[in-house]
């Protein structure tokens, strides 16, 4: 069993692979993913960096005013690559494994940035690593093309909690630190009591200062997966069967 708390609309390729693997799962979105219009920067820049799949998809309109030859495409992950080469564009770097913010920065040509404008699309809010880093040497921007939203505590919730809490053996996920907070909120709000039990599940995160945070939560046992693709997550939850 998967508690999903991604944001509805974004798991349908997951509940397939589910199915398909004879998991079982719930719904229990802790966030939606809405448009935020971002301040359209009439800058030409040298290099551009998508920072997730909402990345790609919130910005698309916005391609032909970004994308003036000639610029360079870094990622943070090969999903947020597989988007992009979806709508035919390529990718110039990216970490092929242990997608993050932080194994971007490691790649010799992030390293050998210097002098350039550098245009960080994301959503509003979020961490401030690569912007920290590649500022040292570069003139970075921000292109703010979606806002996570708190979900309010619905019926879905509630019966998704209890079929979850009824599985000993299940595994909830956590895509990001917000996604966690809103977690724990959310299942205060149906009942303090279920807090304790939630701890004593596995988790399964996408990234360290996740895992960080999962583990100050009270959370023991901790699977970590760096390459956040559906077929990964899948993967482990078979390889746990």
């Amino acid at each position: 069993m998967l508690l999903i708390t991604r944001p509805i609309g974004q798991t349908k390729n997951l509940e397939s692979l589910l199915l398909t693997n004879e998991i079982d799962y719930a719904l229990f979105p802790a966030l939606e993913i809405k448009k935020h219009r971002p301040i359209v920067l009439n800058h030409k820049y040298d290099v551009i960096i998508f920072i997730s799949v909402n990345a790609v998809n919130y910005a698309e309109e916005y391609f032909d005013q970004l994308f003036i030859d000639p610029v360079e495409i870094f990622a943070v992950g090969p999903v947020t690559v597989k988007q992009l080469i979806s709508k035919n564009i390529k990718v110039d770097c990216y970490p092929k494994k242990n997608a993050s913010s932080l194994e971007l920065l490691k790649m010799k040509e992030c390293q050998a940035l210097s002098n350039k404008k550098i245009l960080i699309i994301r959503g509003k809010g979020g961490s401030e690593t690569l912007k920290n880093n590649l500022s040292f040497s570069n003139q970075v921007d921000y292109f703010e093309v979606y806002k996570r939203v708190q979900c309010e505590l619905t019926l879905q919730h509630n019966e998704s909690l209890e079929m979850f809490m009824s599985y000993p053996d299940g595994f909830l996920m956590a895509t990001s630190e917000e996604s966690l907070v809103n977690i724990m909120r959310l299942v205060e709000s149906i009942s303090s009591d279920f807090i304790q039990t939630l701890l004593t599940k596995k988790i399964i995160v996408f990234s360290e200062r996740i895992r960080v945070l999962a583990r100050d939560f009270g959370f023991t046992n901790i699977e970590i997966t760096l390459n956040p693709s559906d077929e990964d997550l899948v993967n482990l939850l078979v390889d746990k069967k």
